[in-house]
């Protein structure tokens, strides 16, 4: 009889603990991490002249620069450099605010990169160019172009043994008068196939080559700006 009891309790004991989950994996769940978004940039605005920077003297002034918070950033990277010079430098910031001292009269860009203390991913926001406004200026150089096509580095396939190249070019002052481009074999291209006010041009290749091309901007009033050297390759 005892052991008749002690058979059905035993039966009772283990679908009691069955259905508490013993002997199961009671660990908490990993959170779920998400990356950062990309912040939308909003000050100094693309393509235009910046007049809003505190004059510290006649060759500096403070810039600040905004954009929108980044949905789950806690920090971010404000990426400079200057256009005329190439210098590059990051500023580090935890708002979506910071003030950058600068050189007047000179061309710049930037984007804001998003970070998270959570995960090593980030992201980056579109890059916008503009000019910090000078003392005296009245008009600036264009900003340099910018290869559309072929991308740089990019490998391609002749039409016709002809490859057509392209830009964007930009200028606060809208007045540009035309593009010069420059193409070779080597860098830097010093070879010009014709000047244009298109942002195109067709140049004849030859099939596994790889060619240097710059594009030469210039304003109604003979202000000028070398873009950088693209590549690429012919199939």
């Amino acid at each position: 009889m005892y052991t008749k009891y002690f058979k059905i309790y035993g039966f009772i004991i283990a679908i009691l603990l069955t259905s508490c989950g013993g002997g199961g994996d009671d660990s908490p769940s990993e959170p779920e991490v998400f990356p950062p978004a990309e912040a939308v940039l909003s000050l100094p605005a693309n393509d235009e002249v910046c007049l809003t920077g505190v004059s510290i003297n006649s060759t500096q002034a403070t810039v600040t620069f905004t954009w929108q918070t980044a949905p789950n950033a806690d920090s971010y990277s404000v990426v400079l450099k200057n256009l005329a010079t190439q210098q590059v430098n990051t500023f580090l910031a935890t708002t979506e605010t910071t003030d950058i001292t600068l050189t007047k009269g000179e061309p710049y860009s930037w984007y804001v990169v998003s970070k998270s203390s959570t995960t090593t991913e980030t992201a980056e926001s579109d890059e916008w160019k503009f000019y910090l406004a000078g003392d005296g200026i009245v008009n600036y150089a264009p900003f340099m172009a910018e290869a559309i096509s072929p991308e740089i580095g990019e490998t391609v396939s002749a039409s016709n043994n002809k490859v057509t190249l392209s830009w964007r070019g930009t200028d606060v002052d809208n007045d540009i008068k035309d593009y010069e481009v420059f193409v070779a074999t080597t860098s830097p291209p010093a070879t010009s196939i014709g000047t244009t006010t298109d942002a195109f041009l067709e140049h004849t290749v030859s099939s596994g080559t790889v060619y240097y091309w710059q594009v030469v901007t210039t304003d109604h009033e003979n202000n000028s700006s070398n873009s950088q050297i693209f590549e690429f390759k012919v199939n």
